[in-house]
């Protein structure tokens, strides 16, 4: 009876990309049984991270991800049933460091000190393993007050790789990218990217659905845009958000860039019926 061990690299580099598509967990932990194990894991998911680059299929978050980082995509998944049934509008309200207070793995101490890790393996994994990568995002903030309304464009510099899971939490508690305290909810939209800078001056706010101002082309197949509300806090909350406990990168600020396309003159001729 064959034992892994003792099976050629050829064989195990087949098991392990099988693993690969149906338990993303395993094939990350199979890289503590060993130094050879830990090389043929890091050799399998660069091939599969690469390979990939070019596939047809659409733009998906790896179930992994959705699981182990839930509501750092979309925050309102981060409110329990009760709240949002209590809730009218699920804003953070002041409390913008919830989405990462209530990850599954901060409850004990060791998990989160392992996540943590500058070198933590999961950081270096793409957002969308064994899909199509992400490889351009915009970041698009608007902010609303009895003053009036906002809007601020950043586009992250990504390499030809795309977007690892490390990237866009870097991003998130980056204060570049959103508006601290002041940050009621984000969302990663995925398949789409701005269209017109122009238009979103012109508008002052972000629709996702509009025409003129987002693409959802089969160009945009590999884009996404986070989009980042913000607005007045009501008074007299405190939260106690730890933030310094949260930050693994300090380097996410320079890599987000203004408009990097052209510069149009819109001008605004009707709504669409």
């Amino acid at each position: 009876m064959a034992y892994l061990p003792s099976l050629p690299n050829e064989m195990l580099i087949a098991i392990l990309e099988a693993l690969a598509t149906v338990d993303l967990q395993t094939l990350i932990t199979a890289q503590l049984t060993s130094r050879r194990f830990y090389m043929l894991v890091q050799d399998v998911m660069y091939t599969i991270q690469h390979r990939n680059a070019t596939d047809c299929e659409n733009v998906q978050i790896n179930p992994l991800w959705m699981t182990k980082f839930k509501g750092l995509f979309n925050t309102a998944d981060c409110f329990t049933t009760a709240e949002k049934t209590r809730k009218a509008f699920l804003s953070l309200n002041g409390d913008h460091m919830l989405p990462f207070r209530r990850l599954p793995w901060t409850q004990l101490q060791d998990k989160r000190a392992a996540y943590l890790q500058p070198r933590a393996s999961w950081r270096d994994i793409s957002l969308t393993f064994s899909g199509p990568p992400i490889t351009h995002l915009d970041v698009v903030k608007s902010y609303s007050s009895p003053e009036g309304d906002s809007v601020e464009y950043y586009q992250l510099d990504l390499e030809p790789s795309g977007m690892t899971m490390g990237i866009f939490y870097d991003v998130l508690l980056c204060d570049k990218a959103t508006y601290g305290r002041k940050t009621g909810s984000w969302e990663l939209i995925l398949g789409r990217r701005l269209r017109s800078y122009d238009v979103l001056s012109e508008y002052e706010c972000f629709i996702p659905d509009d025409r003129d101002l987002v693409d959802w082309s089969d160009e945009a197949r590999q884009a996404a845009v986070l989009y980042v509300r913000g607005g007045a806090v009501s008074h007299n909350l405190a939260f106690a958000t730890e933030d310094d406990g949260w930050i693994v990168s300090s380097q996410t600020k320079d890599r987000l860039l203004p408009w990097q396309g052209p510069i149009q003159n819109f001008i605004f001729s009707g709504y669409y019926d």
